[in-house]
């Protein structure tokens, strides 16, 4: 699965603090089309992140901070693949899903993985992607962080991070533990 931060340039500007839904969708859709390369080059990924938020402002009516039935929803639409949530997953719903070569989109509150490469206190709703596992750990290209392929994390820390982005609410719901399977 090859990897992006949310801003490949370093701009951390309120859109790029902000992408790891799109640059989540990107590295997924990425893998799809048979992109072998480690990381997807900077001007690419700016071109696609311009795009995906053009098509959530004209579908949704915003940008920032879309729920992972949203997320779900744009992965359909605008790469054509198919997209399911999972809610309550187990650790084997995860191996499974990697083992039938599907990618996993995982919705957490980022404060509570403990990911020193983020700016701190980390993002209260992230999204990160799911690419392979060992006995232990799961191995994520985490868009957080420029540092973040390959980037292990053990199912009990991302399990212990439920999130879900409540408009209602403008901020996180930490009752639902949420994924998505994304496949051709």
């Amino acid at each position: 699965v090859p990897f992006t931060p949310q801003a490949p340039t370093g701009n951390w500007d309120q859109l790029h603090n902000e992408a790891c839904e799109e640059a989540s969708t990107i590295m997924a859709a990425a893998y799809f089309t048979g992109d072998t390369r480690s990381r997807i080059p900077a001007a690419e990924v700016e071109s696609q992140i311009t795009a995906l938020t053009n098509w959530e402002q004209v579908r949704l009516g915003y940008f920032l901070d879309n729920t992972v039935d949203e997320t779900a929803e744009m992965i359909r639409s605008f790469y054509k693949l198919k997209a399911s949530v999972v809610e309550d997953f187990t650790e084997d719903d995860i191996k499974e899903a990697l083992r039938a070569n599907k990618i996993v989109i995982l919705s957490v509150n980022g404060r509570k993985l403990g990911n020193p490469y983020y700016k701190q206190p980390g993002p209260i709703y992230h999204m990160l992607v799911v690419r392979g596992y060992t006995a232990t750990q799961l191995i994520t290209n985490d868009p957080g962080t420029k540092n973040g392929e390959n980037y292990p994390y053990s199912f009990s820390t991302i399990k212990n991070a439920p999130a879900d982005w409540d408009h209602s609410r403008d901020t996180i719901d930490e009752s639902r533990s949420l994924m998505i399977v994304v496949s051709k």
